[in-house]
């Protein structure tokens, strides 16, 4: 799915250190890491902080030190902001805005276990190391509070506030007043001044970017009452439950909190398997919270809000190996979507123990639709979370093999990149930058080859709604007709339907119908509660299972309660969309079960002559017309088709489905917008109804071009094209048309006009007789006239063939029989005629002939007086064709007998019925 490129960090080729780490960020994107490096220091004095001390007249000599230094955004060059005398054990650190303050962590190992320490340093010029007189075997993450405002001068004195969490203690604000001295050094006037922010926390983490700040703690149970049930529920009620809050900093402002939403964490308990105990310290992280609690938040501008929770479980079914590393168990994360309201689980089977306790999963926001799940060697998932949709089309695969299974990945959001569709990471362990940028070419490959039809919905989904680029779905539709026997080609032609209506209506919608784009359907995959993404029928597959926050006491500050109002930032976003009431997009299936209903009654022929097309100024419902639509000649020269698309009738089901899709979606919009401008939904309406035969027209285009090369206008089309295709080429082209035709008809999407006809003939040259029959019984195949009057034609008279010519003439409506059989000339053709027209007549229902009374007339007159009664003479002159002639005339005007046609049958029925009847019987 993603083209993954690893390349080396400039600035470490160049240099070769040693025990180099990455310990820290900026709210520019410049990173902090330190290293070991032989410099030339001063003798060391010992000091009673342990870190740092000179003395005067200290002889110099060269020794390993620790070095902090900053990299730049693009990681090209390292600035060097301080230099030890010796080695210091820095596992965190952080810098302020103007860069006159660095805060670092070190961690020792000491016989009671490790020992954290924070201290603070004068990096302008380097200067001495002020300790916070913190020292504990708690877990310390020092972060600067960027309140400087930009490009506005510091004067001589500044105020730095530093952000100091000590896990499951507290989370204070360090104030430092700095001022500037003659030299141009910055220093520290005073001791800082200390402001409690939280008392104690399971988990928390800084967001330099935005200056949020999220921590976890537990909701005390509720206080102790009379409770009715079962043991277990009483237990599970008084147990703590996990609360997330968010806290918004502003420059000269105090902070204040604006989310408060429990959550409902799988794994929080530990399982039997043994987790450890030391602290993971990735400064990049901006984390500090129990090892075994691996959860990270990610947000973005437009208001999405993603709690990510990362655990692993092994199945209570399999037995634990004496070896724990070859233990295989679940690797899941949960992600919370607040701006959705539900909670989506991913399960990942099989994975090594000792490579699920290592891993370290990635989560990032690509673009404004997709979160990226990558865990180097297990999985990476591109999760559809967008605010615009329900969050049900994702793209499950695994990583390619340039991203090295112990990489641990963090991004780098500073560094300019070329385009939004990539992303840049850090490799904490190999130290490479490694980019994912997802291309065409990843897209594609991965709709080829991935066997999950899940996933490959969603990549159609991608590139039809989110990058709305038709030649990559034009690209990804022939990859379908490559392969047009497999069973998934109707659901992702469904899909491409689907899909690519939504996006042309959103691209040409005006703006003051926009709202009516939420009520429009997007895509053909269900929101379900649990979705398997088969990939292997023999072993477990990739689960991925949502459930939605109901009655979750979810607290969020409205922009009226906000500290600034004026401000717009991902909390008043997130406000906005969850106030915003939703609603349940148009259902398609509801539009086919009225055509179920409706064209079960639909008898085309009460209003046309029995012939299929349409024609081009046919009305439709409200005054719609087809060329009204749009259809113009530059949609037909765009998307040619083999077969001609100008047709005569008066009614036709394609006119009769527009019809029906125009109605229900405009009643459904105005039902959910009922003081929207009844005019402006039909626009609306109408357009998506247009929308729907172009696109319809384009797949139909898309599939034939696959397998063969359409006709210019020049050439012949239609039944003449077909005659002309090689057997396997029509089988191909038929197989395909069959898929269109069963998607078509699953999403209730119109045909183009004249694609029944070229169907029902194709299916006529490469399909066998009985095969052909029953596409014809079940309503797949519509024999039309013109389609009748070809395969009359195109088959000879043998005996053979006369039975299929008559079996497929009286599978049709009687009507239509009568008319293909005037095409026939055959005396079959004019024994059912003339049986038809005369028990029409006995019927006392007419003529049930086309002719005109003068014609009538003068026909019956010459046939009397030529042939008359003395056709089928016998001895008293009378015979049973007269008699018949007087019941005839007795029931009917002689002007309303077709006698031609009547003598003619009677001959045609001596002369081909009789011999048979006559060797059969000399046969018994």
């Amino acid at each position: 799915m993603a083209a993954v490129a690893a390349r080396p960090i400039l600035f470490l080729e160049e240099n070769q250190y040693s025990n180099f780490d990455w310990i820290g960020e900026s709210q520019d994107g410049s990173l902090l890491c330190r290293w070991e490096e032989e410099v030339l220091v001063r003798g060391p004095l010992e000091s009673t902080d342990g870190v740092d001390g000179v003395s005067e007249g200290a002889t110099s000599s060269l020794a390993f030190a620790t070095q902090i230094a900053i990299a730049s955004p693009d990681l090209h060059s390292a600035q060097v902001l301080y230099t030890f005398d010796k080695v210091v054990p820095v596992v965190q650190a952080s810098v302020n805005a103007s860069r006159t303050l660095l805060g670092f962590v070190t961690r020792r190992n000491s016989g009671e276990g490790n020992k954290y320490s924070a201290y603070v340093t004068e990096i302008a010029p380097q200067g001495g190391v002020f300790s916070l007189n913190l020292e504990c075997s708690r877990q310390i993450l020092l972060e600067f509070l960027h309140t400087e405002e930009a490009g506005k001068p510091l004067g001589d004195s500044w105020i730095a506030k530093l952000l100091v969490l000590v896990h499951r203690e507290s989370i204070a604000i360090y104030s430092f007043p700095l001022s500037l001295r003659e030299s141009g050094a910055w220093v520290v006037e005073d001791q800082p001044l200390t402001e409690s922010v939280v008392r104690a926390f399971v988990w928390a983490q800084w967001e330099p970017k935005q200056n949020h700040l999220y921590y976890l703690h537990y909701r005390p149970p509720p206080d102790a009452g009379l409770t009715i049930g079962s043991g277990e529920a009483e237990e599970d009620a008084m147990r703590p439950r996990p609360m997330l809050t968010a806290l918004q900093f502003h420059p000269n402002k105090p902070h204040e909190t604006v989310l408060n939403v429990p959550l409902e964490l799988s794994g929080l308990e530990h399982s039997g398997l043994e987790l450890g105990g030391d602290y993971r310290d990735q400064g990049l992280l901006h984390c500090a919270g129990d090892p075994w609690l691996d959860l990270r938040v990610i947000t973005s501008t437009t208001g999405a809000v993603c709690i990510c929770h990362h655990y692993i479980y092994k199945s209570r079914l399999a037995e634990t190996p004496a070896d724990p590393e070859s233990c295989v168990v679940y690797l899941a994360y949960s992600v919370t979507l607040l701006h959705h309201g539900c909670v989506l689980h991913a399960v990942v089977p099989g994975v090594p123990w000792g490579h699920a306790h290592a891993a370290l999963p990635t989560y990032a926001l690509f673009s404004e639709h997709y979160l990226l799940v990558v865990v180097p060697g297990v999985c990476l998932h591109m999760l559809d979370v967008g605010l615009h949709h329900t969050p049900n089309n994702h793209i499950i695969t695994t990583p390619p093999p340039q991203l090295l299974p112990n990489a641990q990945l963090f991004q780098t959001t500073g560094a300019k990149v070329p385009s939004g569709r990539m992303l840049s990471f850090v490799d904490g362990v190999n130290q490479m930058i490694v980019e994912v940028k997802i291309t065409k070419e990843s897209l594609f490959s991965l709709f080829k080859t991935c066997p999950a039809l899940s996933t490959r919905l969603a990549v159609l989904h991608l590139a039809a709604i989110h990058d709305r680029d038709h030649d990559l779905t034009r690209k990804l539709m022939w990859s379908v007709c490559e392969n047009p026997f497999s069973l998934d080609a109707p659901a992702l032609l469904q899909e491409y339907l689907v899909g690519e209506t939504y996006a042309a209506v959103h691209k040409h919608i005006d703006s003051d119908a926009a709202h009516l784009l939420s009520l429009l359907p997007i895509t053909t995959s269900p929101f379900t509660t649990d979705t398997e993404y088969v990939e292997s029928a023999t072993e477990e597959n990739v689960r991925i299972s949502y459930c939605l926050l109901e009655n979750a006491c979810i607290m969020l500050l409205s922009p009226r309660e906000r500290m600034v109002r004026s401000v717009s930032d991902t909390w008043t976003k997130l406000w906005e969309h969850t106030t915003t009431r939703h609603h349940q997009r148009f259902p398609l299936a509801d539009v086919v079960d009225k055509l179920m209903v409706s064209l079960d009654t639909y008898k085309p022929e009460a209003l046309s002559q029995g012939s299929t097309p349409v024609s081009p100024a046919s009305p439709l419902v409200g005054g719609l017309t087809i060329t009204s639509l749009g259809l113009t000649l530059a949609h037909l020269m765009f998307d040619p088709l083999p077969f001609n698309e100008a047709e005569n009738t008066t009614s036709s089901k394609l006119e009769h489905l527009l019809s029906v899709n125009l109605r229900e979606l405009s009643m459904y919009c105005l039902k959910h917008f009922p003081h929207e401008s009844p005019m402006r939904v039909h626009a609306v309406a109408s357009k998506y109804v247009c929308t729907q035969l172009q696109v319809s027209r384009r797949l139909c285009s898309i599939l034939c071009s696959s397998q063969t090369l359409i006709p210019n206008e020049k050439s012949e089309k239609g039944f003449t094209f077909i005659e002309q295709l090689e057997e396997g080429v029509a089988r191909r082209l038929f197989t395909l048309l069959e898929r269109y035709h069963s998607a078509t008809e699953a999403v209730a999407y119109p045909l183009p006009q004249g694609y029944n006809s070229f169907l029902a003939y194709l299916a006529h040259r490469c399909l066998p007789h009985h095969v052909f029959m029953q596409y014809v019984r079940r309503g797949v195949l519509q024999l039309n006239v013109d389609v009748l009057r070809e395969i009359v034609y195109d088959l000879d008279d043998t005996p053979e063939n006369v039975e299929r010519k008559l079996e497929i003439i009286t599978s049709v409506p009687l009507i239509r029989g009568v008319r293909t059989l005037q095409f026939w000339q055959h005396p079959m053709s004019l024994i059912l005629r003339s049986r038809l027209h005369a028990a029409s007549i006995l019927a006392g229902e007419g003529p049930g002939q086309p002719r005109t009374p003068t014609q009538s007339a003068r026909v019956n007159a010459h046939h009397l007086n030529n042939k008359g009664i003395s056709a089928f003479p016998t001895t008293d002159h009378l015979s049973p064709y007269e008699t018949f002639l007087d019941l005839l005339t007795a029931k009917a005007n002689l002007t309303d007998l077709d006698m031609g046609l009547l003598f003619e049958g009677t001959v045609a029925s001596c002369d081909y019925v009789k011999p048979d009847t006559r060797s059969d019987a000399l046969g018994a």
